[in-house]
C-alpha cells in the first residue's frame, strides 16, 4: 500500500546520534519496519505516518536502537493493547471488515525483534492514532565518513540561508534539524501566503535566500503555485528552488522543468540523497552552463553501471510484482514497475531501460501488443529496447508467437531464480544478441511445496512473510469477484481472476490450486460456465489450506 494513493504524508526522522553503520540482520530488519509501517498505513486515513530512530545505549561492541512508527489512525482500545501481538489478534472485529488484518505481521514482528534481543510495545488512543516501538540490539563497527560528492566539498552547505515550505509540522521539524546539522540557517514557512511574506522580507533586509525546500501539496496555495508566484516577482527568482513530494503524478517532473525548479525528490527521502541534492543545485550556480533538472534516478545514476541494471518490470499480479522486484534487487539491480503494456510504453516513452521484463498476459494492453507498439515506433527513432517475455503459458508455440511480436528473450513462471539469473548474465554478458530460454518444470503435487517455494525466493524468509501477508489480504478479493462473475454470467471476467490466480498460486508453489484457477481461465475463455461456481467453491477451499500451510511454514522459519 503506498502513502501517497492515500494522501497520507509518510516521514522518517533518524536522530544525529544514531551511528551510520551498525552490524545485524538487515532481512529480520527489514520485515519487521515493512510490517509496522505497512500496518500504519492500512489504518491512518488521513494525516500522517512517521518512523523514528533513537540510539538508545551505544557502546564499544554493541549498540541499542529504539524505533517508532507514528501513525494518525483508528488507534486501538486499551483493554486490547496487550492481545495485539497474539497471532491472527486484532482489536475489533469491526476494523478487520474494514482496513483488513494484522494477520502474521504483529505476531512474526514480535519474534524476529526478540530474536534480535529486542522487546515491542505500544502505546495507542482510538481515533487518536498510534505509535508502536521496538528495540534492538545491534553489533557496533566503525564508522564511515558518508560521502556527498565526489567533487564537490560539504563547505557549500555551510552557512546557506534555507526557506522550508510544508505544511506539515512533522516534516518541517525532521527537515529543520537535518539541514541545521549540515550547516545550514533554516526558516520555516506552514504555507505557500507565508513563505512569500518570509521571501519578500527577507529581500527587504538585503539577506535572501539561496534556497527554497517546498512540499508540492499543501492546502490554499500549492506548490507549483508557490513557484509561479515567485517566477512572477523577480526580486525573489533568486532563489535556487527543490520540490519535494509524497505523491508524484505523471507530467509533474516536466512542469518543475518548465517553472525552472532544479530538483524533484519523493518523499521520503534519503537523507544522503537530499544532501547530495542539495549540493548539486547549489553548485550549478557556480559553474558556467545549465544542469538537468536533479532527481532520484539522476542520483543514482551516477552509480555504477556496468553490472547493477536498471530494469521495467511490466506485470499486473501484486504477488508476482513483489516476488520478481525482490529477486532483482537482492542482485543489485533497480526495478521500475509497470501494471500493464500501456504504462510500461509510458514508462518507456520518457526514459530508456537495460532490460524490461514483459509478462505477456495482462489487462488494458497485453505484453505481445505492447512489445508490437514498441517495436513500430523504434522503426522511426532507431533504437531498440531490449525486452524478455515472461509467462506462464505453456503451449506449443507459445515461445514463437514470443519472438513473432519482437520479444529478445523468453522466460517462463513461475519465476526461479536460476533462470533468471541466466538471463540476466545473457544481457550483461552479450548485450542484445539473445537471451537464454527458460523452460518451465513440474511442480510436487501437494498444498503447497516447501522446498520449491524456498528456492523461488532464494531462501529469503522475510519475503516469505510478506508474501504471505500480501496473498492473504488479495485472495478473498478475487474469490468474490469470480462468484460474482459465475452469477452475472460474466465469461471475461471469470477468465482475467482464473489467469491472476493461476500466475499467483505458480509462483507459491500451490499447484493444485492452481491448476483450478487454470480451469476457471480455461471456462472464461470458452464461455462455458456450468461448473464455474463448483470450481471456484473448490479453489476457495484449497487456498485455504495453502495459507494455512504457508503461514505454519512462516512460523517454522522463525523457529
Amino acid at each position: 500500500m503506498r502513502a501517497d494513493e492515500k494522501g497520507l504524508e509518510l516521514l522518517c526522522e533518524v536522530s544525529p546520534e544514531v551511528s551510520e553503520r551498525v552490524m545485524g540482520d538487515p532481512g529480520r530488519l527489514r520485515q519487521i519496519l515493512i510490517n509496522l509501517v505497512g500496518n500504519a498505513l492500512k489504518f491512518t486515513m488521513e494525516g500522517e505516518v512517521s518512523l523514528k530512530v533513537q540510539a538508545e545505549l551505544t557502546g564499544e561492541e554493541a549498540s541499542i536502537l529504539h524505533f517508532t512508527v507514528s501513525d494518525t489512525g483508528v488507534g486501538i482500545a486499551p483493554e486490547k493493547l496487550n492481545a495485539i501481538f497474539d497471532s491472527f489478534s486484532q482489536a475489533d472485529t469491526s476494523t478487520t471488515r474494514e482496513y483488513g488484518g494484522t494477520g502474521l505481521g504483529l505476531t512474526i514482528s514480535r519474534r524476529l525483534i526478540e530474536m534480535m534481543g529486542g522487546r515491542i510495545w505500544v502505546e495507542s488512543e482510538p481515533g487518536v492514532g498510534s505509535r508502536f516501538h521496538f528495540t534492538v540490539r545491534l553489533g557496533t563497527t566503525v564508522a564511515r565518513a558518508v560521502v556527498v560528492g565526489s567533487t564537490i566539498a560539504p563547505a557549500i552547505l555551510r552557512g546557506v540561508k534555507v526557506l522550508i515550505v510544508d505544511d506539515n509540522r512533522t516534516n518541517r521539524r525532521i527537515l529543520e534539524g537535518l539541514v541545521t546539522r549540515w550547516g545550514m540557517k533554516p526558516t520555516a514557512a506552514s504555507d505557500g501566503e507565508k513563505a512569500l511574506v518570509e521571501l519578500s522580507a527577507a529581500r527587504e533586509a538585503n539577506d535572501p535566500y539561496a534556497l527554497i525546500l517546498t512540499d508540492m501539496h499543501m492546502p490554499k496555495m500549492d506548490g507549483f503555485g508557490l513557484v509561479e508566484q515567485i517566477r512572477q516577482r523577480p526580486e525573489l527568482s533568486t532563489s535556487t528552488i527543490m520540490m519535494l513530494t509524497s505523491g508524484g503524478q505523471r507530467g509533474d517532473a516536466a512542469r518543475c522543468g518548465e517553472l525552472g525548479v532544479s530538483a524533484y525528490l519523493l518523499k521520503p527521502v534519503r537523507q544522503s540523497e537530499l544532501r547530495e541534492a542539495i549540493v548539486r543545485v547549489l553548485s550549478a550556480k557556480e559553474q558556467p552552463g545549465a544542469i538537468p533538472m536533479v532527481t532520484q534516478y539522476s542520483l543514482q545514476d551516477d552509480g555504477d553501471s556496468t553490472t547493477n541494471l536498471h530494469i521495467l518490470l511490466a506485470e499486473d499480479n501484486p504477488v508476482n510484482q513483489k516476488l520478481a522486484t525482490r529477486l532483482l534487487e537482492k542482485r543489485g539491480h533497480r526495478v521500475a514497475i509497470a501494471a500493464n503494456g500501456r504504462e510500461a510504453l509510458s514508462a518507456l516513452e520518457k526514459r530508456s531501460y537495460d532490460l524490461v521484463l514483459m509478462d505477456v498476459q495482462m489487462p488494458e494492453m497485453d505484453g505481445l501488443e505492447a512489445t508490437m507498439l514498441l517495436r513500430e515506433k523504434e522503426k522511426v527513432s532507431g533504437e531498440r529496447q531490449l525486452v524478455v517475455a515472461m509467462t506462464a503459458l505453456v503451449m506449443k508455440g507459445d515461445r514463437e508467437r514470443c519472438m513473432a511480436a519482437g520479444m529478445d528473450g523468453y522466460l517462463s513462471k513461475p519465476i526461479r531464480p536460476q533462470e533468471l539469473d541466466e538471463v540476466l548474465d545473457s544481457y550483461l554478458a552479450r548485450g542484445s544478441e539473445g537471451f537464454s530460454v527458460a523452460e518451465p518444470n513440474d511442480s510436487l503435487e501437494a498444498s503447497v511445496s516447501a522446498k520449491e517455494l524456498l528456492e523461488r525466493i532464494d531462501g529469503d524468509r522475510s519475503l516469505l512473510a510478506e508474501l504471505v501477508e500480501l496473498f492473504r489480504g488479495d485472495y478473498p478479493g478475487q474469490i468474490r469477484t469470480a462468484r460474482e462473475a459465475v452469477a452475472k454470467g460474466d465469461a471475461a471476467t471469470l477468465q482475467r481472476v482464473g489467469h491472476a490466480l493461476k500466475g499467483t498460486t505458480g509462483n507459491l508453489a500451490a499447484p493444485i490450486a492452481s491448476r483450478i484457477a487454470d480451469e476457471l481461465k480455461s471456462m472464461g475463455r470458452t464461455g462455458d460456465l456450468a461448473l464455474a461456481g463448483t470450481r471456484v467453491t473448490a479453489l476457495e477451499e484449497e487456498l485455504i489450506r495453502v495459507v494455512e500451510v504457508l503461514e505454519g511454514l512462516c512460523m517454522e522459519v522463525l523457529k
